[in-house]
């Protein structure tokens, strides 16, 4: 076990982590997570292995709940009563963000956020601007967080601290009557990578790093002066596009289509 700078990175992350998707067993004070990702579930043994005597194990379940179609998963699980006793009355029952986190200096922080994002933060791809011949750009993939959390104003006064820019806040229509009221924002994927943040799950960093490394931001705009420009979705058109999808000549071949189309029948003479 360490006890210098590392262990309390590392503590700072689990802390997260639990929040997110960690889990103290009421019986026997033990931590316990399951994960879909393995290299996360390998983080969190790290970590463990910097601020605890217990020995963490993973085990593999090819099928976690049977008779149901779901991923292979893994779970960690680490026996050290006092770090259980110690992350639930901290956060009392996962109600809050203790308040020493906000006095912890920023690299330690950092680490306590990426723990959080690990569990409950996302890197989705924007289907929605597949049209575009040029897809590495600041509207491929998008980034954020979604909580029931009580805590989550906490959460966003911590991540502007450590320079993470965060879009609109907002809530969302509850899955089913009587479930909690989620809230949901985005990240700024610049601020995530100039505030040295980084994923310990892969999938997800490997979009952030994709979307990072075609240059300088001002190069990810939508229409970025001088670089490629959507394109006609009419297979071998290759014109710029105009409206709908297509260029201009096959937009108003579509608009004169559509107009025939719906031209009543003339009255017929008896």
């Amino acid at each position: 076990m360490d006890t210098g700078q590392s262990a309390a990175k590392s503590f700072a992350y689990i802390l997260g982590v639990y929040l997110g998707d960690g889990c103290v067993r009421a019986n026997d004070m033990a931590y316990t997570q399951s994960t879909i990702d393995k290299d996360f579930a390998e983080a969190v043994v790290r970590a463990l292995a910097d601020i605890s005597d217990c020995p963490a194990r993973v085990t593999y379940q090819e099928k976690p709940k049977k008779d149901q179609n779901c991923s292979p998963a893994w779970t960690v699980y680490c026996s050290d009563r006092t770090l259980g006793r110690r992350l639930v009355a901290d956060t009392e029952k996962k109600q809050k963000i203790p308040e020493y986190v906000f006095g912890w200096g920023r690299e330690v922080q950092r680490q306590f956020v990426i723990g959080l994002m690990d569990s409950e933060g996302f890197v989705a791809a924007n289907h929605q601007h597949r049209g575009y011949e040029w897809q590495a750009t600041n509207r491929s993939f998008y980034m954020g967080y979604k909580s029931c959390d009580p805590w989550v104003p906490e959460l966003i006064r911590l991540m502007e601290g450590i320079g993470l820019k965060l879009g609109k806040v907002g809530q969302e229509q509850p899955r089913k009557p009587g479930y909690k009221t989620p809230t949901r924002f985005h990240v700024k994927m610049q601020s995530w990578i100039d505030s040295g943040c980084r994923f310990n799950i892969a999938r997800k960093q490997d979009r952030v790093d994709q979307w990072g490394s075609i240059g300088p931001y001002e190069r990810r705009a939508w229409h970025p002066r001088g670089g490629p420009q959507r394109l006609c979705s009419i297979d071998g058109c290759g014109v710029k596009h105009a409206a709908a999808g297509l260029c201009m000549q096959h937009y108003d071949k579509k608009r004169r289509l559509s107009s025939e189309t719906n031209t009543p029948d003339a009255p017929r003479v008896a």
